[in-house]
């Protein structure tokens, strides 16, 4: 374990940036007093530059939660710089990350805290992301869910794939490990944050369990802040590849030399699926599995033979 043994007594912070998030703090805020919040746990809200209602919407809560506490920073200065200001501030030994448009499912992270400490790790992940979208009616839909394996994450599961807890984010770490590995990459608004951050941790020997039979909820939107930025051309690789450059006497050579190609760098992270990375000396790592429920499949395959036959559609339209 890097840093000081955590022990059952030490409490969580609970952390969270929040950027133009006035439609989804308040139930992500929520989530954690259900059943996930702790005498002597805090909650930091850094509110980054946002120009909606966040910040009005967060202090109404503090109304409520007088514990809370909010860092204003007024400029946008994007995911992985309020990410450190907050995990600066923490006083507690334990922090859990969670972003302000995702949902906790009751009474989870006490759970976690007690598998971290049993597992003697660094780190600890829920085992399932349950991709949600919002009704009218307030319930949440699901879409489809990431099956993370349970047990220990290795840095070789790790580069075979996304279908794991790091590039969520949304999981506990110690503060030591934070401080040890130098903080969380501050490059642009936050594209591959939370990759990056579980990269360096890994690669420095952390420790990471997931937690079988849990999950949290994963907010599903097509105006996502990964999605805006991934609209750059190659960048989801490229980012991913300036993030990696530091770990490359830790690979296979030739899957070094790959990322280090021009070709390789503009698009090996979007083949991690297919064509894994390779450690030096190390079995090929294991990622998860995605599934779809049967009625939202069914209508994305309804989606694709519309937009492929819309004569067809028309002609059985207008037979009832």
């Amino acid at each position: 374990m890097i840093g000081p043994k955590i022990k059952n007594e030490d409490r969580i912070s609970f952390c969270m940036p929040a950027y133009n998030a006035g439609g989804t703090v308040a139930e992500s805020v929520e989530s954690i007093m259900n059943g996930n919040f702790g005498t002597g746990d805090e909650l930091i809200v850094v509110d980054d530059g946002s120009t909606d209602d966040t910040l009005l919407i967060l202090e109404e809560l503090r109304k409520k939660y007088p514990f809370i506490e909010i860092i204003v920073s007024k400029e946008n200065r994007g995911c992985p710089a309020a990410r450190n200001i907050a995990y600066a501030a923490a006083k507690n030994p334990i922090i859990f990350n969670l972003y302000a448009d995702d949902v906790l499912a009751p009474a989870s992270v006490p759970k976690l805290k007690t598998c971290m400490i049993a597992e003697k790790a660094d780190m600890a992940g829920f085992a399932e992301y349950r991709y949600f979208r919002e009704e009218k009616n307030g319930k949440k839909k699901i879409t489809h869910k990431w099956l993370c394996r349970p047990g220990v994450l290795t840095f070789a599961d790790f580069l075979a794939g996304d279908i794991n807890p790091g590039p969520g984010g949304n999981y506990m770490f110690t503060k030591a490990l934070w401080q040890t590995v130098g903080g969380v990459w501050e490059y642009g608004k936050g594209l591959h944050e939370a990759w990056g951050f579980t990269l360096k941790c890994l690669a420095a020997g952390a420790k990471f369990a997931v937690m079988p039979n849990s999950f949290y909820y994963h907010r599903y939107g097509t105006d996502s802040l990964f999605t805006r930025e991934a609209k750059k051309e190659n960048e989801v690789s490229l980012m991913a590849t300036k993030m990696i450059m530091p770990y490359l006497d830790l690979l296979d050579p030739r899957d070094a030399l790959y990322i280090k190609s021009e070709a390789g760098s503009k698009s090996w992270y979007n083949t991690l699926d297919r064509s894994p990375i390779r450690l030096k000396n190390t079995p090929v790592g294991k990622t998860g599995a995605l599934t779809v429920p049967f009625r939202e499949k069914l209508k994305r395959i309804s989606v694709r033979f519309a937009r492929k036959h819309p004569k067809i559609l028309a002609l059985i339209l207008s037979k009832n």
